[in-house]
């Protein structure tokens, strides 16, 4: 049941990503409601939610690290939503 292990460990680390969201950046934290929207609604999981999930983690201590505020990100990606 790899699956099932896969999600739980996503699951984990939305909770981890919870009890930091304030300090994600606008694109982290579109990124992080979009994939809590769709593990709450239990629809197709990806090995890529978990990467994405870590990464921002990481990059919430990389910045921390730097002494770099969320705001002070320049760089802004503008994701669409289809449908």
């Amino acid at each position: 049941m790899p699956e099932l292990v896969d999600r739980e460990h996503v699951l984990q680390l939305l909770s981890e990503c919870a009890d930091v969201k304030g300090q994600f950046t606008a694109n982290e934290y579109e990124m992080y409601s979009h994939i809590k929207e769709k593990y709450d609604n239990e629809t197709d999981e990806s090995f890529d939610d978990k990467i994405c999930l870590e990464v921002m983690l990481r990059n919430i201590s990389i910045r921390k690290d730097l002494g770099i505020d969320k705001n002070d990100i320049t760089r802004v990606i503008d994701v669409e939503k289809k449908g």
